[in-house]
């Protein structure tokens, strides 16, 4: 369990990490649709997850990360 959870946060940071790149930056500046999405795939049952982590700008950014991590488990 605490394994899993670990996944779980470090796809959380990762999926952040992504929002901060400057690809990511310039595209939502450009007013590009462009979306990051948290998912981790369960080794248990074979299927993929969401983690409750979506961002479609920088400002929806730390919304998604506190959600995302009050809701993963």
């Amino acid at each position: 369990m605490r394994a899993r959870r670990l996944c779980e946060l470090n796809v959380i940071e990762q999926a952040v990490n992504v929002c901060e790149t400057t690809i990511v930056q310039d595209a939502w500046e450009r007013g590009q649709k462009l979306a990051v999405n948290g998912i981790i795939y369960g080794i248990e049952d074979g299927r993929l997850h969401s983690l409750n982590f979506r961002a479609d700008s920088m400002e929806s950014t730390l919304v998604a990360y506190s959600t995302a991590l009050s809701q993963s488990a």
